[in-house]
């Protein structure tokens, strides 16, 4: 899993450098966090009405089970800003020069949505984020707003929703090493 995904960074990164974009095109450009902070803004705002509602649910719980969850907070919002550096500089370019912007967005959330299998939950969930991830990067051509979005969205799922819903976010052979109950229903009985 690792591996694949470094090799796919490097891949990515490798062929962005030869294309010789420039940083701003791409959407790195550090004044538009100031410019969309309206956006982050609602972002944090949408995931306090979610840990308000988990709370009193009783679904809210500790990030993946830590005592001291900071590293992973760092860790996950770094993954973030991979993920979507690999959706938008990368996937959703080449998907523009074959498709319509229409279905170049449909289809980045597919993208986005298969990168999260096998665990269904989480891949039906993430492809209507991959669509809204990239509706906002097409309008607002900053990588590290749709970045911070994702991270505060996914690290507020992450402790709101209940384990069986999404399985720790797991995915890949993480996901099928430790089967959740959602895991458990779909298997084949023996």
């Amino acid at each position: 899993g690792i591996l694949c995904g470094v090799g796919a960074l490097w891949y990515i990164s490798w062929n962005w450098w030869r294309a010789a974009d420039s940083a701003r095109s791409l959407g790195f450009e550090l004044r538009g966090l100031i410019h969309e902070s309206w956006l982050l803004g609602a972002t944090v705002a949408v995931a306090l009405v979610i840990l308000a509602t988990a709370y009193f649910s009783g679904s809210l719980h500790r990030l993946w089970g830590l005592q001291h969850p900071w590293h992973a907070v760092v860790a996950y919002v770094c993954w973030a800003f991979v993920q979507e550096f690999m959706l938008q500089c990368f996937c959703l370019r080449m998907l523009r020069t074959l498709v319509s912007q229409a279905s170049s967005l449909i289809l980045s959330g597919v993208v986005f949505a298969v990168a999260h299998l096998p665990n269904p939950s989480l891949t039906f969930v993430t492809f209507f984020a991959g669509v809204g991830f990239t509706a906002i990067y097409a309008r607002k051509r900053n990588l590290y707003v749709v970045a911070l979005i994702h991270a505060v969205l996914g690290l507020t799922l992450a402790v709101s929703a209940p384990e069986a819903w999404f399985h720790g976010l797991r995915v890949g052979r993480d996901f099928l090493h430790a089967p959740s109950t959602i895991a458990a229903d779909i298997s084949p009985t023996r």
